[in-house]
């Protein structure tokens, strides 16, 4: 959970990211979150080799090595309770319903005062729908706005339910182009699409996000058809263009995925200006 996020949503946000994904995105920026297993993440650099994590293990690991075998390990914690220098961390922790809402709880004055709310992310946070809907009505229940950011690839008939509970949702989009979706995030488009415009059929309000990538999906023909399925389809939505970067580089170094990460190029301002430029033409409007 993160805390006074202000890039989620309106105003102050509490934003809560969800395990688990369907889709391998090369660009992305938590690959910590596409499986629901427990992780643990080792941050060379906070090291300081006094090996009390190892002394620390049950099972005889020693988590700083370069030989680390995850397969062993139980994720207990006890060689993260035991680092001085915070260099070992879990992710995809296990957390109820009553312990996320006694969070909010505790935020709910900066929601109250700046506008702001709740944002679930990912992962896919669809793709634990059960929980999600629990965690919704307990926003709910204390009047916390909610907002969803999702990559639109889950099991519609298990989450359309929540669907009316929603008060925004970012969808995002990464190319038109079917195989050259599944070539960059090992899944075609044809089921994102259709939860867009059936999201959009409920008349909840709706931004496109579009990672915008030189190599992916940075050219004309891929943005025109973009903003024309928008004009079409998702009247009424808005546009947000995210540049990309690497700043979860780190990340797949730290939890021992260094194989899985790829570099792109980062458009300029030039750039970005111009593919905006291109959404106005079909008279979609940004993302305020």
């Amino acid at each position: 959970m993160q805390d006074y996020s202000i890039h989620d949503g309106d105003g102050v946000r509490t934003t809560i990211f969800l395990a688990g994904c369907g889709l391998r995105c090369r660009w992305c920026a938590n690959p910590e979150s596409w499986t629901q297993q427990r992780k643990l993440a080792f941050h060379a650099h906070k090291c300081a080799a006094c090996h009390r994590c190892a002394q620390a293990c049950r099972e005889g690991l020693d988590p700083a090595a370069k030989d680390f075998d995850p397969a062993r390990c139980t994720f207990c914690g006890d060689c993260v309770a035991a680092c001085p220098e915070q260099a070992l961390q879990l992710a995809c922790l296990e957390s109820g319903v009553e312990a996320v809402a006694a969070k909010l709880r505790r935020d709910e004055i900066f929601f109250r005062h700046s506008g702001g709310g709740v944002t679930f992310s990912g992962g896919e946070p669809f793709v634990q729908p059960a929980f999600l809907g629990q965690v919704i009505d307990a926003c709910e229940r204390l009047g916390v706005s909610v907002w969803v950011e999702t990559c639109g690839f889950f099991a519609w008939d298990a989450c359309k339910d929540l669907m009316p509970k929603i008060d925004h949702v970012f969808f995002d989009i990464k190319h038109m182009d079917a195989e050259t979706h599944r070539r960059f995030t090992g899944q075609g488009n044809a089921a994102i699409l259709e939860n867009a415009c059936r999201i959009h059929d409920l008349k909840i309000p709706m931004t496109v996000r579009i990672p915008l990538i030189v190599e992916v999906n940075l050219d004309e023909d891929n943005l025109r058809a973009t903003a024309a399925f928008m004009r079409a389809r998702l009247e009424g939505s808005t546009i947000e263009l995210l540049p990309y970067h690497e700043l979860g580089k780190a990340k797949y170094l730290s939890f021992r995925m260094a194989e899985d990460f790829h570099s792109f190029s980062t458009p300029s301002a030039e750039q970005m200006e111009w593919a905006y430029g291109i959404f106005a033409e079909y008279r979609i409007a940004r993302h305020r």
